[in-house]
């Protein structure tokens, strides 16, 4: 039963139990917190209650069951906080709703479990209360813990039992899936351009006003920050290196096989168990030539099928490699027996090894002999470089410090969020684009204090200081009206242009220039790179013109066929979408669920004693 609950593991409700039964790590011991009232509930039902104690052990376990045992406050950050909770939270909802129904397991049912388990056994494959014991132990688990586990389990199994067996859907509604993933529509069509800026005349304040009233929200600035950095990179110190021409030969001697590019060729090979059948092959491609028609002809195989590509040396077997390297350009070799049978190739192709002279590559080991000196310095130098960031230097004295050959630039950034767009009151948001770690020690770091040094990509360090933490701000029409024109001239093009479009249409004249039938995976539409264009037309209904815009252009299309493409229907397929179907629907309703449940039983969360406690612990 245990192990028939565990292939579920990957729905929602089974990940309640973040805590695997035996994880093999060691006993924590007290515990990582101290003070505060721990016996308080921090979740509580009409029936059942979890006290903020529990959490911090079930936090702890989790904790300690990865290899990295992340801090308190690291807990709060990676979502293992917000697992935990979860996990406690669709608990007590299940043994609250189980209680009510009055679900019950049989010991009988729970003493086979535990004998059945694999991690409760002895090398003979019996029952060990020993290992039961130990395992328990390891796991930081009492035996009472672990059974109310188990009832736990049983209750979600008898619970989700009525919708989680869901494993197959009417054949009707897969295949009209796939008849939708298949649908080609035939259109008519033809493109604009927009029309010049300088036809829209500027529109009056109040205009502007009244468009960002109603846009309003699309101008507001959430919780920001603002801060400068330098960036530290080997070029820095390449005017304190000299490389001498000695150097250079010297490297170049040292690497020289480098600078040499193996000769390649390209092999058809055909491979057969029968050596008779391999002979006459190679009989009949002499009388004629044509290496890959007598393939097709005696062993019905495509130049696909034959054709090795380009190859070097090394690639074939040590067996085969040298006689095939030493023929010449359309050369017939074989049969030549190998672990697979009989093989015959033919040389399709040589390109002849290469190989680039100290001359040709010198000023390219150079460079790269400057590029790996300068990192050697900037290594030697971090730790300078930290010593004066201790001192309490700020980054204008570090950018401007002899460490360096010349001045470093200061880097200003005003108005970045969390999530790594920069705001501005008279431009679009833009997104910061650095590695994640960049992000994290913009929002990690204290105002006004420095960061400490952290690698972004390649050799490249940096170093920040946060000027100020700006809060969620509503601007108002004034700070934005330079964006809002912007905004406003942009919808504007859109709705002139399409209304030449209209115009141009009207012409009795007028006739679609464009035609061609489209499938709902097509990447593009002629020249137009533009998926979600393609996504539009798939959404028209009905015999009317409709005007969409892309890549500042307006696209007039008019539907005039639909049509399934043929296809086969594969099981594998219907199998797939069936599978991806089920999933999707148990945990949707087990969303829905786990919500109904919390309303039901009256779920009060107390998280602001135990968040106040993990923030101040370490």
């Amino acid at each position: 039963m245990l192990r028939a609950l565990r292939n579920q593991t990957q729905s929602i409700f089974f990940k309640i139990f973040l805590v695997l039964l035996i994880c093999g790590f060691a006993l924590w011991g007290v515990g990582d917190l101290t003070g505060g009232n721990t016996s308080k509930s921090i979740l509580k039902t009409n029936n059942q209650n979890i006290t903020i104690e529990r959490a911090i052990n079930d936090l702890n376990r989790a904790r300690y069951s990865t290899p990295t045992r992340p801090s308190m406050k690291e807990t709060l950050e990676n979502g293992m906080y917000n697992n935990v909770l979860n996990k406690l939270e669709q608990e007590i909802l299940l043994n609250s709703e189980g209680e009510e129904l009055k679900l019950y397991v049989p010991m009988q049912v729970l003493t086979r479990i535990i004998s059945d388990e694999n991690s409760f056994k002895d090398p003979l494959g019996k029952f060990s209360q020993t290992k039961f014991v130990q395992s328990l132990n390891n796991a930081g688990l009492s035996e009472s813990k672990y059974l109310e586990m188990l009832k736990t389990e049983a209750n979600l199994k008898q619970i989700s039992t009525p919708f989680a067996i869901n494993e197959h859907y009417n054949e009707k509604i897969i295949k009209k899936i796939i008849d939708w993933q298949n649908e080609i529509r035939t259109i008519d069509y033809d493109v604009f351009p927009l029309v010049d800026k300088k036809n829209i005349n500027k529109p009056s304040s109040s205009i502007l006003e009244e468009f960002f009233t109603q846009n309003k929200n699309n101008y507001k600035l959430p919780q920001t920050r603002n801060f400068q950095y330098i960036e530290i990179n080997p070029s820095d110190f390449q005017n304190k290196i000299n490389v001498t021409d000695k150097q250079i030969k010297e490297k170049y001697d040292n690497e020289k096989s480098t600078y040499i590019t193996e000769e390649k060729r390209e092999i058809l090979q055909i491979t057969t168990q029968d050596e008779q059948k391999a002979i006459d092959f190679v009989k009949e491609v002499k009388n004629n030539n044509n290496f890959a028609e007598v393939a097709k002809k005696l062993f019905r195989l495509t130049m696909n099928d034959i054709n090795l590509g380009l190859l070097k040396k090394d690639d074939l077997p040590s067996t085969n490699n040298n006689a095939v390297f030493n023929a010449k350009l359309n050369d017939i070799i074989g049969p030549v027996k190998s672990q697979f049978g009989f093989n015959v190739y033919k040389i399709n192709k040589i390109i002849p090894e290469t190989k680039k002279e100290f001359l040709e590559v010198k000023k390219e080991i150079k460079d790269k002999l400057i590029y790996d000196l300068s990192v050697e310095i900037l290594f030697e130098k971090l730790d300078t470089i930290e010593d004066i960031v201790a001192e309490g230097s700020n980054i204008s004295e570090i950018a401007s410090s002899n460490i360096f050959d010349k001045k470093l630039p200061i880097i200003e950034i005003n108005n970045i969020s969390k999530n790594g767009l920069i705001y501005s009151f008279a431009e679009q948001k833009k997104f910061f684009n650095q590695p994640n770690i960049f992000l994290k020690q913009i929002w990690d770091a204290n105002i006004n204090q420095m960061s400490e040094i952290f690698n972004t990509k390649n050799d490249t360090y940096v170093l920040l200081t946060v000027l100020e933490e700006n809060n969620e701000l509503q601007p108002s029409y004034e700070q934005s009206k330079e964006l809002v024109y912007k905004d406003w001239l942009e919808k504007e093009l859109i709705v002139k242009s399409k209304e030449n479009a209209k115009q141009l249409l009207l012409n009795k004249n007028f006739k679609f220039s464009k035609n061609i039938s489209i499938k709902r995976d097509s990447k593009k539409l002629d020249e137009i790179n533009d998926i979600y264009l393609i996504n539009q037309i798939f959404e028209i209904s009905g015999d009317d013109i409709t005007y969409l815009n892309s890549q500042n252009k307006i696209i007039a299309v008019k539907l005039l066929n639909t049509k399934i493409d043929n296809y086969v229907f594969e099981k594998q397929l219907y199998n797939q979408i069936n599978s991806s179907f089920s999933k999707s629907y148990f945990n949707d309703f087990a969303n829905f669920y786990i919500n109904h449940l919390s309303s039901k039983h009256d779920l009060k969360r107390n998280y602001n004693e135990m968040e106040s406690l993990l923030r101040n612990t370490e």
